[in-house]
């Protein structure tokens, strides 16, 4: 049963790249009507290497797909640390000494500007503390009420209730935040590595077009409703309007010089513009790209 389900596997893999290679060849002769003109002398003045730019493109999915890795670890140590914070607390409720205690005072914050909290007194070792308890249940608590506390003998200090944990609210801030940005960062990373491998098939298939690229951003007055566009003109005269999609490799950097060199390739939603260079960068600057409409002839 193994065998044959690993069989199996094999097969469906293996009908799938074929489907891909053949979707490809496809998409590759429509290019170059559609969104890229005949292919051509690659010459300009520039000296690149296109197999390494192109080789490129792979190397960029794959650190996206390790960035996506390493923010699984975040939200892995995360877990992790509140795991840890919350069997501290049970701990503390199972090994440390019991006392009575009573509410002081009750703090109900503002909305965004700390925990429900309460001071509560208490007598251990013969020493009267004062401390303060965050609020985790739902009960409700009033000046004068009677808890329970429970202490950590060498550390009066370090103190809970019965029914409140009273979690060290910047340890657990400092899990859940960078727990909160890996839950959004880690699949728009994956993304973005499925992504950059679909550009590097499409640009391999299709090679790079010598082009004078505009690159116009949401400017003067930023509304921020899209990344920049980017006017595409070819060797032929025909003309392309292509979309920044959204990446680190963003174009906004290189909008101050109309009619820039550069290089383009791909198709459809996985196009590529290669630029000779870019600000604080020595080599050529790929920017991922989309196409907003087909090739138009002038």
């Amino acid at each position: 049963m193994l065998a044959g389900s690993a069989a199996l596997g094999a097969l469906a893999v293996a009908r799938r790249r074929a489907a891909d290679r053949r979707t490809e060849s496809v998409l590759a002769r429509l290019c170059l009507e559609r969104w890229l003109p005949p292919p051509e002398r690659l010459d300009g003045g520039v000296r690149v290497d296109f197999d390494v730019e192109t080789a490129r493109l792979r190397t960029l999915g794959r650190r996206a797909l390790v960035l996506a890795l390493l923010w699984c670890g975040v939200l892995a140590g995360g877990i992790a640390g509140l795991v840890a914070i919350e069997n501290a607390a049970e701990d503390l409720l199972a090994t440390g000494a019991r006392a009575g205690g009573q509410v002081v005072e009750v703090v109900n914050p503002r909305s965004g500007r700390g925990s429900p909290s309460m001071w509560v007194r208490y007598a251990a070792g013969g020493t009267v503390f004062t401390e303060e308890i965050v609020r985790d249940s739902s009960r409700a608590y009033t000046p004068g009420d009677s808890v329970t506390v429970v202490y950590d003998r060498t550390d009066p200090e370090h103190v809970r209730t019965v029914d409140e944990p009273n979690d060290n609210q910047y340890l657990v801030g400092f899990c859940v935040v960078p727990m909160l940005l890996a839950l959004v960062a880690a699949p728009v990373s994956v993304v973005a590595a499925s992504r950059w491998r679909q550009r590097h098939r499409a640009v391999r298939r299709t090679g790079w077009r010598v082009a004078a690229v505009t690159v116009v951003p949401d400017y003067p007055v930023r509304k921020g409703q899209h990344t920049p566009d980017i006017h595409v003109r070819y060797r032929d005269d025909s003309v392309i309007a292509l979309r920044a999609a959204t990446s680190t490799h963003g174009a906004t950097v290189l909008k101050n010089r109309p009619d820039r060199q550069a290089w383009v390739g791909g198709w459809g939603r996985d196009m590529v513009v290669l630029f000779p260079y870019a600000p604080r960068r020595k080599r050529p600057y790929a920017v991922p790209v989309y196409a907003m409409s087909l090739r138009e002839e002038r």
